[in-house]
Formats: structure tokens, sequence, C-alpha cells
């Protein structure tokens, strides 16, 4: 099962309506609001981070926003967070960093979120490709990811 098939089987197994959106190939946020014509606001950023104790973690945020790398080590337990390797990326989600969905990972892994996701009507992340987008509401997100805040 690919990445993108195991993220449709989440959504339909929680009986989360949801669009695909099937656009150029984009490898950046401000690429993907201006393919799908929304704001980046509503373009999901997920970021897979490694604690300085080892862990593999998803920092998941609005894609106009900047990582508050102090306020995310505090709430992971940790003295600092920095970018995962790409092949640790690769090896971890299932995908390509640039595309990497905010659940449905092929590991399971913590997921710290802003909270100004869960306040939007609608959001637009990459399941895993580079050239389409799902639209879900900012309230499934928050069930299927079941994070911390930061």
């Amino acid at each position: 099962m690919t990445l993108e098939e195991n993220i449709q089987q989440i959504l339909s197994d929680n009986r989360v309506d949801y669009d695909v959106v099937a656009h150029e190939p984009v490898y950046t946020n401000p690429a993907m609001a201006e393919a799908l014509q929304v704001n980046e606001s509503e373009t999901v950023k997920s970021l897979v981070l490694n604690t300085k104790e080892g862990d593999m973690i998803v920092m998941v945020l609005p894609g106009d926003r900047r990582v508050d790398w102090k306020q995310v080590a505090k709430a992971a337990g940790s003295k600092k967070v920095s970018f995962a390797k790409p092949e640790d990326v690769k090896d971890k989600v299932g995908c390509d960093v640039g595309c990497v969905p905010p659940f449905g990972h092929l590991t399971p892994m913590a997921i710290y979120m802003d909270k100004a996701l869960v306040e939007m009507r609608y959001i637009y992340f990459n399941p895993g490709v580079h050239d389409k987008s799902y639209k879900v509401s900012g309230e499934a997100l928050n069930a299927l990811c079941r994070p911390v805040y930061v």
C-alpha cells in the first residue's frame, strides 16, 4: 500500500469528507498555494524533526508560518530539535521531503501542531506526492492527527 493509499484508507475509516485536487508538481507551500489559488495559510507544512534525544517527530503548521524551534523543543520535552535528514524522512514517512502529510506515516511518530490549523474551515495538504493536494476541514485534521499543540 502506498502512502497515499494509506491516507485514503484512514480518511475512509474515519468517515472524513475530503476533496482531491490534482495540480502541477509543487515543492514549496507558496507554490502549492498558487497552484490551488488559496492563501498560503490554508496550506499545511509538515516538517519531520529530530530531537536531541534521538526521537523523530512531525511539526504541522500553516504554510505561511515558521517553526519556533524553542517552543517545539519544549513541547517535545527536548533540549533541541533540528530537521531530519531527507533519507531518514523517506524511510520513516514513506515519501520525499516537500510532500510529507500531517498523518498516515509508515512509522508512527508524535505529531505537534500549531492550533491555528484547527480553527481553519479547510486546509490543504500533500498526501505524500507532489502533484495532488487533499482538502479537509481543520477539525478533521485535528481528529486525525491527535496532536500536542505548540
